[in-house]
């Protein structure tokens, strides 16, 4: 143990009382005990009255870790990015959901809000592209374990040629980027592989596919559509004959063709008799008038007021009161009824040209291309591996490893340090 110094000043400050000076060296003593416990910096070598070899396995701990998380993490990155890894080639189509009249398909249903405003459509395509059912139309054309395991890729970019379903798609997904815009819907593709040629080509077989699903759901909804319009053309046909066929045995039953006619020109006759009738009063009037109550004259007029009057009667019957050739109802129910019947046939008219109508449109819709991907940016082969970026992910690995090994180094001597105090 190093001996300790007082120092000249506090000694004859303190050299005439004794007890000053004995708490002045104690004070000195705790001072120089706390300080030899206290561990220097790794870089100085150590601290206190000797090196602790504590410290010096400390420091080779933290050398190594220095090696292992960032210089060798750094190096290989280095080395596999720069010799090993295998050019990629990039092929990109952007394209829209679109309907043959203009706008974005509606036929998948309302949950666009559901999905953050996303449309539903993008959605539902960007999901097709990533599933097993694309990958099984695209094997129809393509092999893609061959593909994606070709000598071309490198160990770790390319997989085994006896790769399961499972595994091919979630090697898929990593080659096959989608992206969508949540206000637009607009749809980026990018196909990664091996060779600029097979980039290009699965490119444009996706969207073909993709377009052909499209295709396949909004035609199913046709389909059903053009089926339920038919059963409703079949019903309304139905109806309408049904009610044509009972206004027909109306008419038969009441004997007439068309009761608001016949009432017309019953009333008319009546109104015509009416007349008659008060020009024959008139006259019976004014021979009275005259005293001949018993010639010949007045009772050919009286006869022909009575004949009027019964006329007048029957008419009046056959409107509103009374038997009819042996009929049970008058000319107002027989009115009513046919006034029925042909207001039912009316309305079976009216339902038959609605489903009608309907069916044509369905007819038409079902004929037609109704959605199609509006594709304004074709695949293309590309000049170029643009993945990897060598010295991007070569310096993105670095970085990260520098700052694992400086979170690990710096917890490290915060725990010593602690310790040590």
């Amino acid at each position: 143990m190093e001996s300790v110094v007082i120092p000249d000043q506090k000694v004859k400050a303190r050299r005439k009382d004794p007890r000053e000076l004995s708490t002045a060296i104690s004070v000195e003593l705790r001072r120089m005990a706390r300080k030899a416990r206290l561990a220097k910096p790794v870089s100085s070598g150590g601290g206190g009255f000797r090196a602790r070899r504590s410290d010096k396995a400390f420091r080779a701990v933290i050398l190594s870790s220095l090696l292992f998380v960032f210089i060798l993490p750094s190096i290989i990155s280095v080395v596999y990015y720069g010799i090993i890894a295998s050019d990629q080639f990039v092929s990109e189509a952007r394209f829209l959901v679109k309907s043959s009249d203009g706008r974005e398909i509606s036929s998948f249903g309302g949950l666009g809000a559901l999905l953050g405003g996303q449309s539903t459509d993008a959605a539902i395509v960007s999901e097709y592209i990533h599933s097993r059912a694309m990958i099984e139309a695209l094997g129809k054309k393509f092999d893609l374990r061959k593909i994606f395991s070709s000598d071309e890729g490198d160990f770790f970019a390319r997989i085994n040629p006896d790769a399961s379903a499972e595994d091919l798609v979630e090697h898929w997904e990593k080659q096959v980027s989608i992206k969508t815009d949540r206000a637009s819907g607009l749809i980026t593709l990018t196909v990664r592989t091996f060779s600029p040629e097979t980039s290009r080509a699965l490119a444009g077989e996706i969207v073909e596919l993709s377009e052909r699903m499209v295709n396949d759901l909004t035609g199913r909804n046709r389909s059903t559509s053009l089926v339920e319009t038919h059963e409703g053309l079949l019903r309304s046909q139905e109806v309408l004959r049904q009610a044509v066929i009972d206004l027909r045995d109306a008419r038969n039953e009441a004997g007439i063709l068309d009761a608001d006619v016949e009432n017309k020109a019953i009333t008319e006759i009546m109104t015509a008799l009416s007349l008659e009738e008060s020009k024959v009063d008139v006259q019976i009037a004014s021979l009275i008038r005259t005293e001949t109550t018993s010639g010949p004259q007045l009772r050919a007029l009286q006869a022909r007021a009575a004949a009027i009057k019964d006329q007048l009667a029957t008419y009046q019957q056959q409107l509103a009161g009374g038997n009819l050739t042996g009929q049970d109802r008058d000319l107002a129910d027989r009115s009513a009824s046919l006034s029925q019947r042909a207001l039912e046939v009316k309305i079976a008219q009216n339902e038959y040209a609605r489903a009608s109508a309907s069916y044509e449109l369905a007819r038409l819709n079902a004929e037609r291309q109704k959605s199609y991907l509006l594709t304004y940016v074709q695949p293309r082969r590309a000049d170029e591996a643009l993945y990897p970026n060598r010295v991007l992910m070569s310096f993105v690995v670095s970085i990260s490893a520098f700052i694992a090994w400086a979170v690990l180094a710096g917890i490290a001597l915060l725990v010593r340090d602690h310790t040590a105090a």
